[in-house]
């Protein structure tokens, strides 16, 4: 079963989706809460330029609101960042998230991919940072990396936002997983910002909210962030939505909580899998790629386990899959069914 993203599951009764990447925590009670008291207020238009959500996102990012802008998640932004930049020419790594490519095709940029190989662990090098020359009007880095789970070292998320300022190069860095790591704000773009630099987040995977689309861009030039703001529909966020992100950000706890959670999961699954034989790559987030046998997707799904089949990742081939860290009922029960799909 070939998906072009995870959680597609409209038509599928009884299963346990490891397909998606949702935090298996669950949406917290306090964004319920809020959403409810807010359908008061649906019939009004939602304010365009969200204006207290940013002013929240500004304190917790330490910049001026004026250098963040809100989004109907981080494919919207994708989308018009590259239609506001218009770039000629851009550099993206693969396997990475597809809608990069996808949003770049939409105005006929020529694309270029940096390949993540395999005998490297899918880990970026400073081999990245030397194909970029004063050609490339932009770059897109995604940390962790969808699908590999790969961090970028802060050293060389550092030489690369200098490079990129230094030949004029625009740097999207999507951090929309960060959130799941471990002490993930020492890995963060926001460290070494600069005027070339971009930073995307959601609030669709750590707060499990996934049918509430909410996500941001933070700038480090507040003309680029106006130039993006002014790209796109005008309403692009709900009042929901807007209402959703101001009380997801009071739940530091729920983040760290979710941080310890997966870290623990995750290295069961690691542990238990390879101990089936199973290639497994080490992973700093809430999902594992891993390399199996043919046709495991559907043999899992017999046994109502959906699996992300990878190989329409560019840089993947057949063989290769992903996997969410669920809770450890879920967790346990796809370890079962693995080892009967394996043992035949």
């Amino acid at each position: 079963m070939i998906q072009q993203h995870g959680g597609n599951i409209s038509r599928l009764d009884n299963i346990f989706d490891f397909s998606e990447n949702i935090n298996p925590l669950g949406t917290p009670e306090s964004v319920k809460a809020a959403i409810s008291e807010a359908l008061s207020s649906i019939e009004h238009y939602p304010d365009p330029y969200c204006t207290e959500l940013r002013s929240k996102l500004a304190v917790c990012e330490k910049m001026p609101a004026e250098n963040i802008v809100c989004g109907n998640g981080a494919d919207d932004l994708i989308f018009r960042i590259v239609h506001a930049l218009r770039p000629r020419k851009a550099l993206i790594c693969a396997p990475t998230f597809s809608e990069y490519r996808k949003a770049l095709e939409e105005v006929g940029c020529e694309i270029c991919e940096h390949i993540l190989t395999e005998s490297s662990g899918f880990t970026m090098t400073d081999s990245f940072i030397e194909e970029l020359d004063a050609n490339y009007d932009i770059c897109f880095v995604c940390s962790p990396n969808n699908p590999t789970g790969k961090l970028v070292k802060p050293e060389i998320l550092k030489r690369l936002a200098d490079k990129c300022h230094e030949k004029n190069t625009i740097l999207v860095c999507d951090e929309c997983f960060l959130g799941f790591v471990q002490n993930g704000a020492d890995f963060s773009l926001r460290r070494c910002m600069n005027e070339s630099c971009m930073i995307l987040k959601a609030f669709t995977k750590l707060y499990a909210m996934a049918g509430i689309r909410l996500g941001y861009a933070a700038f480090g030039s507040t003309d680029l962030a106006q130039l993006v703001q002014n790209s796109g529909q005008f309403w692009s966020v709900s009042s929901l939505a807007q209402t959703a992100g101001i009380a997801a950000l009071g739940e530091d706890d729920y983040v760290r909580r979710t941080a310890g959670y997966i870290a623990r999961e995750r290295n069961i699954l690691i542990s238990e899998m390879r101990d089936m034989g199973v290639r497994v790559f080490d992973s700093s987030v809430n999902f594992l790629l891993f390399r199996s046998i043919p046709e495991l997707c559907e043999k899992m799904l017999s046994m109502g386990i959906l699996i992300r089949d990878c190989c329409n990742f560019d840089g993947l081939s057949e063989g290769y899959y992903r996997i969410a860290v669920r809770t450890h009922e879920e967790n346990t029960a796809f370890l079962n069914a693995l080892r009967r799909c394996l043992n035949g």
